[in-house]
């Protein structure tokens, strides 16, 4: 009897690291879903990794999920598992996007378990799933200057976006800004923009790949109805302007639009207004005033138009496109605007207003080059090359 039941006990034991064991190392059977450095179980809240890579790319997994927590299991892990937890952890949390816009805390504790470490995840947010969730993304700077342009016209008090392939910083954001607020003269408030104490955040604050958060003061949204009423009043006052000064062909140009501007202000002022409006309803301003309503002029009719950051405009011309600087919209000493000036409005080149001293950042505006002058300098060198024909 006794050697019946040591040999039952023996089979026993023999069959255990088949089910018991096996259950024990293994928790039951898993589905796996296979990413490219992790793997997430059949149970969400579990993933699977062997790398420093995978641990990092399963933090994220979790963070980008919004989860609280959740549990990564270290297989064939040859690294420092907490030196390299601890480095994961910053990564995510300094380093990436989502994490640092929305991660407040996220601590770890690490088990050894048979084959396999495993990590206990407790993640909290400074973001709502929701305030994650809904923030778009854009490519490069003119994604960026996409998103501030819809910001402003919007006449949005906040913004918040993804922006990939972007490694400007806080400064060249508000440079971006200034712009879209400048590029859109029919918005008054927006001019003042100097004046707001506003709020720009980069999450990570460097890299290629963060969000962007800007927050205005609230009464750039509180004031839409009153821009509202503003714009409807500048483009009545446009179109009157226009009317009574037709173009001499089927489309207005830059020069007749610069006469008609000329004409319309009241005289450049220090301190008179800086809107458009007062521009072209007869009241003296400031030579910003007469720059709005130049660009707002040439977006009625179709002519691209850029504001600069010098305070002056970039317009587009036949030639190609030209800096016109606010002087060109000055009225004659004595009050007039004579005739034979429209003709010989003064439009400038890089290189020429490079030579007066100017400065502006040249990689946020279109390049204005003396293409046909390069054209003629190129046919004069090829004539001056060609070898002479002989005489028949």
């Amino acid at each position: 009897m006794m050697k019946k039941r040591t040999l039952s006990l023996a089979l026993c034991l023999a069959l255990l690291p088949l089910t018991g064991c096996a259950a024990m190392l293994e928790r039951g059977h898993e589905t796996i879903t296979t990413h490219v450095d992790y793997a997430v179980t059949e149970d969400e809240s579990i993933v699977r990794t062997e790398t420093y890579q995978g641990l990092v790319n399963a933090m994220l997994y979790f963070v980008n999920s919004h989860r609280m927590g959740g549990t990564i299991r270290l297989y064939n892990y040859t690294g420092d598992v907490e030196a390299d937890l601890a480095n994961a952890r910053d990564e995510v949390m300094y380093e990436d996007a989502r994490g640092a816009f929305s991660v407040r805390t996220l601590a770890y504790e690490a088990t050894r378990v048979l084959t396999y470490y495993e990590v206990e995840l407790r993640i909290a947010y400074s973001r709502t799933t929701l305030e994650v969730e809904n923030i778009p993304e854009v490519t490069g700077l003119s994604g960026v200057r996409q998103e501030l342009a819809r910001m402003v016209d919007g006449q949005q008090d906040r913004a918040t976006f993804l922006a990939c392939y972007f490694s400007g910083d806080q400064e060249l954001v508000r440079q971006l800004l200034y712009l879209a607020c400048m590029n859109a003269p029919e918005l008054a408030a927006h001019h003042d923009w100097n004046y707001w104490p506003m709020s720009i955040s980069l999450y990570p604050e460097t890299g290629t790949r963060r969000i962007i958060e800007i927050k205005l003061p609230q009464h750039i949204a509180e004031r839409a109805e009153d821009e509202s009423q503003y714009a409807l009043e500048l483009e009545t006052a446009a179109a009157a302007a226009l009317e009574a000064a037709p173009p001499a062909g089927d489309a207005y140009t830059v020069e007749e639009l610069a006469a008609i501007v000329r004409g319309a202000h009241g005289g450049i002022d220090p301190y008179g207004s800086n809107d458009a409006l007062a521009a072209l309803t007869g009241e003296p301003v400031e030579a910003r005033g007469a720059l709005l309503a130049m660009e707002y002029l040439c977006q009625q009719c179709g002519i691209e138009v850029e504001y600069v950051a010098g305070d002056w405009l970039i317009v587009s011309t036949p030639e190609g496109y030209r800096h016109l600087l606010p002087q060109s919209l000055y009225r004659t000493e004595d009050g007039t605007e004579p005739e034979e000036t429209a003709p010989s409005l003064p439009l400038y080149t890089d290189q020429e207003l490079t030579e007066m001293g100017y400065e502006w950042p040249e990689a946020l505006h279109p390049a204005c080059e003396d293409y046909a002058g390069s054209a003629r300098s190129a046919i004069n060198s090829a004539e001056l090359s060609e070898p002479p024909q002989p005489e028949e």
